[in-house]
């Protein structure tokens, strides 16, 4: 077998129409942006200009010669005894020529690279009639910007009434202009800012401020279906800036998101590159299916690359990393985000949207010369110590280990398959390879060691984000193009990242009713991780046959032990039966991950007539995501099948091992006599939307107004899985195979795989409607349909079609007649929504599942059929629903704070899963709709932005969400051991994930733990398998009540400091486990161990139990019983989950333009920002990260120092 994958993108059959296409349109992108990039400069070309005593013939010739363009005027219109004096640096063009023809009675306009002047008989800055016929008076003043107050060139200056008695500040604030003698104000005006307006006094001289105008409401909602305007939009949205969510040290989106917005809880189990982080909005919306949210690119969903099931996120998984649809994404490449969190903001996607839609749009070309930006990111990720766990050193340790193994000498035998720095020294001594004063003075050795094994296996490592961009255009065509470059050696061995990505879109105005804009989109991931199995639960237990994460290796392995020997080569110990040294095992089991993602994608828009616009659009995508496990024969694993020891003891033990059953006599034999094993994982996708849609906006006098939107959306997904496991592969001698035929055997007999192929295809097809009417631009109602169907659920129409619908309405108080006079209101927009959505639950099909296989028999001839039957068929299974009534308000004060604050209720019913099913029916569950659920909970953001001092401002928002989530009816049949599992479980009454314990009541006089039982009485003997949840102790919620973020930005001159906290409470964790029957003596162990029960009395003083003899456990096991689990998952064992971090601090310094400008440099901007720099959490946590979640490829956030240069040209 050769390892060998010639193409990541197959091109057959439906593949080969997407490529051609793809090629096709990626040519005409960059011919478009070579042709615009070479011909335009338009008015937004920056010049410097500096002339004293000039005419405007001598300004204009000096403006030739520091630009692309050229003049053509009549001497006569420019011919003046006027001077102009300026000193204009780095300022656009257009900007420029409006201040210098601001006295002159020329307009101009441009055509390609030509301006032209002439005269304007309308134009006028006279004053309102001439002089000679009323007196003027000559007004001056300085605009300045409130914010920073810089000078503000190009403000608009006249008298309030006329326009066209008027003039425009200079490039440093000023202006001058004669009025006539009765003018009573002037209005101050500017795009972005508040306009002011200025009484006429006889001082002659103003000073005058303005302010950025802060009136969020007059943004555009992108719903990814339409563009509709805030202020008449009914729904819930959160919306986020790209320069709010850029944190240099994550390179993924959503990790971006936590703190950003109110209602949406965003926990990071894990840092890992492709990790995905928890995000829910509003809670939970389903007891067993999907709670993530929907993602959108430009309109078009983002399925997930890998199709896994809910239950694996977040789990460390190798998959979970190949799963996320937006890992691919350079956030370089974000123009907004706007999170859909209601039914009337999230209608038009049906019931793909129940548990909220993430919409993000990126950066597009503009109209303009070309501009060019590069970006460089630079990530110092700092490793972890030993210091920040409580765990035993070395001499504690080693002194724990002489006391477990001479109370529990049987557990001696143990160390025929592992031990430690302890196993290592008794074997040798017991072997004889050692004298008792050897013995001895390698115990003291021992004693001393303190391996850091932090230091040891983690490194400070440095990764690297390279972006340019380029954009630009004409009236015509605007094209925008960007390439990326992550590269992350990571911290440990075994760990890199590479990540590239391409993207060019184009916007081609074909003619006023015409307009076509593709996009084509690539990117491609090489990452490694160390190796790991994937993880089963077992009574609410997660565990791995295989783990290789240094993380928890470096946090539970005893510090007695060490990496090298005193002569520099690795230290042994042993695991599985066979030496091991984790530094050797990260360079000989790992797993090779590749991603590879192109999208095309093509928009149509139409202008049918002035109210109709047609709007199409068609996009394909082709994802591939590929693992390969290397498990070489150097590897611990391999060494461990070919572990065929003399000690029949030992090789009836070792379960690498196979058991022939056509020889029973056979002592067990290795099935892998030669080489590692290679497992490889792929998996294809194909998917494809097609969308029309009519949308018209009619009129009728100037108080109503319609926006009607309608149109059909098909989609389809289609995934295909590959997985092989090969034995015998040879990754040290020419990367060839020789597997042994008992290995797959093996594999047979035990149920594993060793081949498979699986193809997954969904289509759907949908019609929606929204329908828009606004009244006396101020009350607004909204009303949108859509129906979904699935034949995955029932078997009549009423349960296969579900049609979802919502009703909004919005009141814009502020503009009544008796508010809009309160000079101090901006903002003030009352709002509501109902609506109904639904979701499909985690089932595969309402039909009997039934797989045809054979029974896979070595012997071909005396193979069988099989049915395999999955799952009984439900003919009554029906679409899970929920009811959403959402209550807004927004508002904003004296056009410095804004904010909104949001109630929400959520009523989920008909909620699938899986009960106990009659056994006459020959199936042990069945599928049914069998609960209900609720989510309330109300929402705060806050935005306040006011100057300081002079050139100092402040901006400060505070982002807050409440959530309180209620099982309402439910059928649960858990034992007390499944309902205290780590990761929570739901009862009625309680939270879907509600954190269970036993009731610790202390230690007895022999020092082991007892607990309450369901009278209150104290016992050691509680039955695990019992169903009596009145043994336990409800703790509270798994996920946190409340959470959101607080951000802080000052601004002085070209200076910026920001800083972003983080924050969520409300919520309960267990503490790691740390009391066992049996202790290997290769784990580190718990502080809290050194403070155990060790005579009578002490259990006064600590809750902390005795070592535990073999004699006692196995007399509990017998009564069905377990302590040991019981103490672990106990309310001693319970800490608080709430935590506030230091989740960003940046500091940001514009460079000087007088620096910059002569090196052809528009903007510089140098960035340093710290990230994850301290929790404060409870004490009970010792270091245990609140958020993350260990285990598989699962690493905890660790403090990060990162550098940003970005250069405009």
């Amino acid at each position: 077998m050769n390892k060998k994958r010639k193409r990541f993108f197959p091109v057959t059959g439906r593949r080969k129409l997407l490529f051609r296409t793809m090629k096709l349109t990626t040519l005409l992108i960059l011919a478009v942006t070579m042709q615009l990039s070479a011909t335009v400069y338009s008015q937004s070309a920056n010049v410097s200009l500096k002339v004293k005593h000039a005419d405007l013939e001598t300004v204009l010739r000096k403006l030739e010669k520091s630009s692309q363009y050229s003049f053509f005027y009549s001497v006569d219109d420019v011919a003046s005894e006027k001077k102009i004096d300026l000193d204009i640096k780095d300022q656009p063009l257009g900007q420029v020529l409006s201040t210098v023809l601001s006295d002159y009675n020329l307009v101009y306009s441009i055509n390609n690279n030509l301006i032209v002047l002439k005269h304007d008989a309308e134009k006028s800055i006279r004053p309102l009639k001439s002089e000679a016929s009323r007196p003027v008076k000559i007004i001056r003043g300085t605009v300045t910007s409130a914010e920073d107050h810089a000078p503000m060139p190009g403000v608009s200056v006249f008298v309030k009434g006329n326009p066209s008695a008027g003039t425009s500040t200079d490039a440093k604030g000023n202006f001058q202009l004669s009025v006539s003698d009765d003018a009573k104000i002037l209005t101050f005006s500017m795009a972005g800012y508040k306009t002011r307006e200025i009484a006429i006094t006889d001082q002659g001289s103003f000073n005058v401020e303005m302010s950025i105008e802060v009136k969020e409401l007059k943004d555009v909602v992108v719903t990814g279906y339409q563009k509709v305007d805030k202020r008449t939009f009914t729904g819930s949205v959160g919306k986020i800036g790209a320069d709010k969510i850029q944190q240099l040290a994550l390179p993924d989106v959503g990790k971006m998101l936590q703190g950003q917005v109110a209602g949406v809880s965003v926990e990071i189990p894990s840092s890992t590159f492709g990790s995905k982080p928890k995000i829910r909005i509003r809670g939970s919306s389903s007891i067993s299916g999907n709670k993530e949210p929907l993602w959108v690119v430009d309109g078009v969903v983002l399925d997930e690359i890998v199709n896994i099931n809910p239950n694996q996120l977040y789990s460390g998984d190798a998959s979970d990393l190949l799963s996320s649809a937006i890992s691919g994404l350079n956030p370089s490449d974000i123009a907004d985000i706007q999170v859909l969190k209601d039914a009337s903001a999230t209608a038009m996607y049906g019931t793909q949207a129940v548990n909220g839609v993430i919409v993000i749009t990126t950066k597009r070309g503009r109209k303009g010369a070309m501009s060019v930006n590069y970006r460089n990111n630079s990530t110092l990720t700092i490793k972890p110590t030993i210091l920040d766990f409580n765990v035993l050193n070395s001499k504690q340790r080693m002194e724990f280990s002489e006391d477990y193994y001479l109370k529990n000498p049987d557990a001696l035998v143990n160390f025929n398959s592992s031990y430690g720095a302890y196993g290592s020294l008794y074997s040798q001594w017991s072997k004889k390879q050692i004298t008792d004063d050897r013995f001895d003075q390698l115990m003291r050795e021992d004693k001393m060691q303190n391996t850091d094994w932090f230091k040891e296996l983690f490194h400070n490592s440095l990764a690297q984000e390279h972006s340019l961009s380029l954009s630009g255009g004409t009236d015509q065509a605007q094209y925008y193009t960007s390439v990326s470059l992550y590269n992350d050696n990571g911290q440990t061995d075994g760990q890199n990242t590479h990540r590239y990505t391409a993207n060019m879109n184009a916007t081609f105005n074909i003619n006023k009713r015409l307009t076509i804009s593709p996009t084509l989109y690539m990117s491609a991931r090489n990452q490694r991780v160390f190796g790991t199995a994937d993880a089963y639960t077992d009574n609410g237990i997660t565990s791995r046959e295989f783990d290789l994460n240094p993380y928890s290796y470096a946090m539970s392995t005893s510090r007695a032990m060490r990496p090298f020997d005193k002569a520099g080569n690795y230290e042994y110990y042993l695991n599985n039966y066979v030496p091991f040294n984790v530094l050797q095992e990260l360079q000989n089991n790992f797993v090779d991950m590749k991603t590879r993602e192109l999208k095309l994608q093509a928009d149509v828009g139409l202008k049918l007539s002035k109210n109709l616009t047609y709007s199409g659009l068609v996009s394909g995508r082709l994802t591939t995501a590929a693992s390969d496990h290397s498990i070489t024969e150097r590897s611990n694993t391999a060494q461990a099948y070919r572990e065929v020891s003399d000690n029949l003891e030992v090789r009836n033990g070792n379960p690498y091992l196979f058991n022939d059953p056509n020889d029973v006599d056979q002592y067990p034999i290795s099935v892998l006599p030669r080489g590692g094993i290679l497992i490889m994982n792929e998996t294809r996708g194909t998917f494809y939307t097609v969308r029309n849609s009519l949308n018209w906006k009619p009129t009728i006098g100037k108080d109503h107004v319609f926006d009607i939107l309608a149109g059909t959306e098909l989609r389809h997904k289609d995934y295909e899985n590959t997985y092989t496991k090969g034995y015998g592969y040879e990754f040290y001698r020419g990367r060839s195979a020789s597997p042994d035929y008992r290995a797959v055997q093996r594999d047979l007999l035990s149920g594993s795989s060793y081949y498979g192929f699986t193809t997954s295809v969904n289509n759907e097809f949908s019609y929606f409607a929204n329908t828009a009417y606004t009244y006396l631009d101020r009350y607004n109602f909204s009303v949108s349909l859509r129906s979904d169907g699935s034949n995955r659920l029932g078997k009549t129409q009423r349960f296969k079609f579900l049609p979802t619908w919502q009703a909004g309405t919005s009141w814009n108080l502020d503009r009544e007649n008796f508010l809009s006079e309160l000079s101090w209101l901006d903002i003030l927009k009352l709002r509501a929504s109902y609506g109904l959505r639904g979701n499909i639950g985690g089932i595969g099909s309402s039909e009997m599942l039934v797989y045809y296989g054979k029974t896979n028999r070595l012997d071909v001839d005396t193979d069988e059929p099989t049915l395999y039957v999955v799952a009984p068929d439900n003919p009554n299974l029906r679409w899970e629903k929920e009811h959403i009534l959402n209550v807004g308000l927004d508002f904003g004060f004296f056009n410095k704070l804004n904010g909104s604050i949001e109630y929400y209720d959520r009523r989920e019913y008909d909620q699938i899963g899986s009960i106990p099913a009659s056994m006459v029916t020959g199936f042990a569950n069945k599928n049914v709709n069998w609960a209900s659920m609720k989510n309330s909970g109300l929402e705060l953001t806050l935005n306040f932005t006011t100057p300081v001092v002079k050139n100092l401002s402040w901006n400060t928002v505070l982002t807050w969400g409440y959530n309180k989530n209620t099982v309402l009816d439910a059928f649960f049949n858990q034992t007390v051991l499944q309902a205290t599992g780590d990761a929570g479980s739901a009862q009625v009454g309680r939270p879907l994930n509600g954190l269970y314990s036993f009731r610790f009541a202390g230690l007895d006089g022999e020092g082991l733990p007892l607990f309450y039982d369901e009278k209150g009485e104290k016992t050691s003997l509680i039955n695990r398998y019992s169903t009596d949840m009145s043994l336990l102790k409800y703790e509270g919620s798994r996920d946190p009540l409340a959470s959101g973020g607080f951000t802080n930005t000052f601004r002085y001159k070209a200076f910026s400091l920001s800083m972003l906290l983080t924050y969520s409470y409300g919520n309960k964790i267990r503490l790691l486990p740390f009391y066992q029957a049996y202790y290997d003596d290769v784990n580190a162990l718990s502080q809290d161990l050194a403070n155990r029960w060790t005579t009578p009395g002490d259990e006064i003083y600590t809750n902390v139990p005795r070592i535990l003899d073999q004699e006692t456990y196995d007399s509990w096991r017998l009564q069905n019983a377990d302590p040991v689990t019981s103490y672990n998952r106990s309310t001693i064992r319970v800490a608080d989950g709430s935590y506030v971090r230091l989740k960003n601090v940046s500091l940001g310094y514009n460079l000087p333009k007088r620096l910059i400008t002569k090196a052809g440099i528009k903007n510089a901007q140098f960035q340093v920002q710290g990230q994850n720099l301290h929790v404060w959490a409870d004490a009970k946590l010792n270091g245990q990260d609140p958020e993350s979640l260990l285990g598989g490829t699962n690493v905890p956030m660790t403090k990060t120092v990162a550098f940003s240069l970005s250069v405009d040209f």
